[in-house]
């Protein structure tokens, strides 16, 4: 292996990638990238509000790589070390979720975050554009939820 391939290869597996965000009361339950200045992130923040940064969500045991909860004035941060991570040509959810709210998206995520903020706008109810699936759930609990005939197998001893 080259120099130059190795040093490429050690600089991106050891970078982060953070996305900052506030989470705020309104909408309809839209996650939307935006400017850093953008006025909208200086409202009234909402407090306790889970983020999840879900990568490759059709897959079927997608995965779960960042979680956060919102301040009390709604600002969260989700940082991952998880290699490519903004510069590989994969989709995400961003799911957000509190007492009686919700929101998602799927998104390609920017290659510089550090420019852009991740709004949440919380409504009543919300909704998810992904599989209804938990993140972590696995294929055999997600068919039984859909087709009666199939049992929970029983837990191993």
């Amino acid at each position: 292996m080259s120099r130059t391939a190795a040093l490429v290869i050690l600089l991106l597996s050891g970078c982060g990638y953070r996305i900052e965000g506030r989470a705020v009361p309104g909408g309809f339950g839209t996650v939307t990238w935006v400017d850093a200045d953008d006025q909208r992130l200086q409202q009234r923040g909402m407090p306790g509000v889970r983020v999840q940064l879900v990568r490759d969500p059709d897959r079927m045991r997608r995965e779960v790589i960042a979680e956060s909860t919102s301040a009390a004035d709604g600002s969260f941060t989700l940082d991952t070390r998880s290699f490519g991570v903004g510069w590989m040509d994969e989709r995400w959810e961003i799911v957000a979720s509190g007492p009686g709210v919700s929101a998602a998206t799927r998104t390609e995520l920017p290659m510089d975050a550090s420019q852009r903020r991740l709004l949440i706008e919380l409504g009543r109810g919300g909704h998810s554009p992904g599989s209804p699936r938990e993140a972590n759930q696995n294929l055999y609990d997600e068919a039984a939820r859909w087709d009666p005939s199939i049992q929970r197998k029983p837990a191993s001893p």
